[in-house]
């Protein structure tokens, strides 16, 4: 329990500090420039790496899925042949839910020129061109 109060008190601590620093900041911002919007600024968000696919390689890991594929499939299928690839043999709904967030996006933006989608949005199959 010492321990946890500890580790609280400085945080805290750090977190008083950290407000103070931000406060003053964002009043040097508008010295500089008044009539500039400080909520437009967004925190910077960190990037959590994937268990499975460093960044860049999980729509190489699912266009060789796809061209090994004797028919379209569809975004669950190609998740869990891409874990397969991986090693993965039984994977949880959170694992292919991660590996459909990763790649879903760059699907959509590469749909007609290296794959091809087949059917209405939400249902669609894939297959590569």
């Amino acid at each position: 329990m010492y321990g946890l109060i500890k580790l609280h008190s400085r945080m805290e601590g750090e977190l008083r500090r950290n407000r103070k620093n931000l406060a003053h900041v964002r009043a040097v911002i508008k010295i500089v420039s008044p009539d500039f919007d400080i909520s437009s600024v967004r925190p910077k968000r960190h990037h959590t790496p994937n268990a499975w696919f460093k960044r860049g390689t999980g729509f190489l890991v699912a266009l060789d899925v796809l061209r090994e594929a004797k028919e379209p499939l569809s975004m669950w299928e190609l998740c869990r042949r891409m874990l397969a690839k991986r090693g993965v043999t039984d994977p949880k709904e959170r694992d292919l839910r991660i590996v459909a967030n990763l790649i879903k996006n760059t699907l959509d933006r590469y749909d007609g020129k290296a794959v091809r989608s087949h059917g209405i949005k939400r249902f669609r199959r894939w297959s590569a061109c």
